[in-house]
């Protein structure tokens, strides 16, 4: 009876895993905005800014690891400008202008919003991986002149995502819903 029940429990689990196959995703990753959420920040004239995503990659390549520091991930280029895949999340802000959104750039050029996030898959073998990621960080409106255009409280902005793996394929770009500076929703 025992070498039966046995017997039975191992066809099912071949089965089972017989039947599982893994998603075939591109090896250039897939992202889907999900949220924003604002909060106070500890800071005067800060807001916390929680992005969150949703991620598709068929070699699960993605994210960078503490030893990810030599070229193509070094911090800058061999001219001494920053190094755009230092990072392999890639944000960039938009304010609201008369209707349309407008890009912002930081009066300072070595100033970012971009980070990096850890490697999602440490097996050895590449294989295909979904999930979500929460991006989050402080957004000082008390320095309106650190941006061009202007942002203070008030201005209504919104964030372009996209990722880079570590073969540097660049994910699709999603956008964010809009958000008022220094107003919690």
């Amino acid at each position: 009876m025992l070498l039966r029940n046995a017997l039975f429990t191992c066809c099912c689990l071949l089965v089972l895993t017989g039947c599982f196959r893994e998603p075939n995703y591109s090896i250039v990753p897939e992202i889907a905005f999900q949220n924003i959420v604002v909060s106070r920040a500890r800071f005067p004239q800060t807001d916390s800014i929680a992005i969150f995503i949703t991620y598709k990659d068929g070699d699960g390549d993605l994210g960078l690891s503490d030893q990810d520091i030599n070229p193509p991930f070094n911090i800058t280029n061999p001219d001494g400008t920053p190094n755009r895949f230092y990072y392999n999340y890639l944000i960039n802000i938009f304010k609201k202008e008369r209707g349309r959104f407008v890009p912002v750039v930081f009066a300072d050029p070595s100033v970012t919003l971009n980070g990096r996030f850890p490697r999602l898959n440490n097996l050895p073998t590449r294989t295909a991986i979904e999930g979500s990621l929460r991006y989050g960080f402080n957004f000082f409106y008390a320095f309106a002149d650190a941006y061009r255009p202007r942002i203070a409280r008030g201005d209504t902005v919104r964030f372009e995502i996209q990722l880079v793996d570590r073969q540097l394929n660049l994910s699709n770009i999603v956008q964010t819903d809009e958000i008022v500076i220094g107003q919690v929703r």
